[in-house]
């Protein structure tokens, strides 16, 4: 995929640092992580956490690329069905709806590593910001 506009990267120091890729899949984007070692917990599967945030990168690219204009989450509502352990662990945002105002993706999370198990599902409601978003002073 070519070099993403930074609004689709959401342009935080935190996500950036973090080994992710771009995806799309059926006409629908997402986000793909691999699942190493740093990334589990004591009982060998990845923090519920890791998942919120690929189920929120998944829900702002898939909106952001569909309108060109930048977002922030406005609520999740996440349902963890199973743990993630072999990875990659692959989140795939539907879009929904745009209004004016917002725009309402469903996410599903799956573990590619165990026949694309399902992981999670997610209904994410994000809001426009105006102008281009939050630009990061260097």
């Amino acid at each position: 995929m070519p070099d993403e506009p930074r609004m689709f990267a959401l342009g935080c120091e935190f996500f950036d640092s973090l080994s992710y890729r771009h995806i799309e899949q059926d006409g629908r984007f997402g986000v793909e992580m691999d699942v190493t070692d740093d990334l589990r917990g004591p009982a060998g599967s990845v923090h519920g956490g890791l998942v919120a945030m690929l189920v929120d990168v998944a829900a702002a690219s898939s909106v952001a690329r569909a309108t060109g204009r930048p977002v922030a989450t406005a609520s999740t509502s996440i349902q963890y069905l199973a743990a993630g352990r072999a990875g990659p662990l692959r989140a795939i945002g539907g879009l929904l709806r745009t209004s004016e105002a917002l725009g309402v993706v469903d996410v599903k999370v799956t573990d590619v590593g165990r026949d694309d198990r399902l992981l999670a599902a997610a209904h994410v409601t994000l809001r426009f910001l105006s102008g281009e978003g939050y630009v990061r002073q260097t």
